[in-house]
């Protein structure tokens, strides 16, 4: 076996560089996790992407009895908006929201399915659609305008490894 020796030492140090980047991904991560954010809330903006199914009758009935005030659909009150979290690692990045009826509400819900009330009453009362505001759809694919800006990002983070 041959070996190759570098007697450049401004490119054996911009070797060593490149690979202590490339070692450490945690910069990528960090901005994939904002960009997560961001096209997240993006999605509660334009009122998802695709957009999301209305309320229904039922529902806009409960909220007149109640005197519940609303803007925009899941945007009630702006706890599940509110609660979008976002996290990385070296190796990953996440986005989760910690509302408990967070997953009924992105991925939809059955009637009935959470059990029922004290009173028998089924939860919830109506089947809920599915209205994905995380930047992934109901089948765990990512949205394609997170595509789009996740693509950004990695070009962006090997741009500045290869020219610092």
């Amino acid at each position: 076996m041959s070996a190759i020796k570098i007697n450049d030492q401004a490119l054996v140090d911009r070797l060593n560089q490149v690979a202590g980047h490339l070692l450490n991904t945690s910069p990528l991560a960090a901005a994939i996790a904002t960009t997560f954010a961001t096209v997240t809330d993006d999605n509660f903006d334009m009122g998802g992407r695709p957009q999301w199914a209305g309320r229904s009758a039922v529902t806009l009935k409960i909220y007149e009895r109640k005197g519940i005030k609303y803007s925009g659909v899941l945007q009630c009150s702006g706890d599940l908006r509110a609660r979008v979290v976002t996290s990385h690692t070296q190796d990953e990045a996440v986005i989760s929201n910690n509302m408990p009826y967070a997953a009924a509400m992105h991925f939809g819900i059955k009637k009935g399915e959470s059990g029922k009330t004290s009173r028998g009453a089924p939860i919830p009362f109506g089947d809920i659609p599915a209205r994905p505001y995380m930047p992934i759809d109901t089948d765990g694919n990512m949205q394609p305008e997170a595509e789009k800006e996740v693509f950004i990002d990695v070009d962006h983070y090997w741009h500045k490894i290869f020219n610092p």
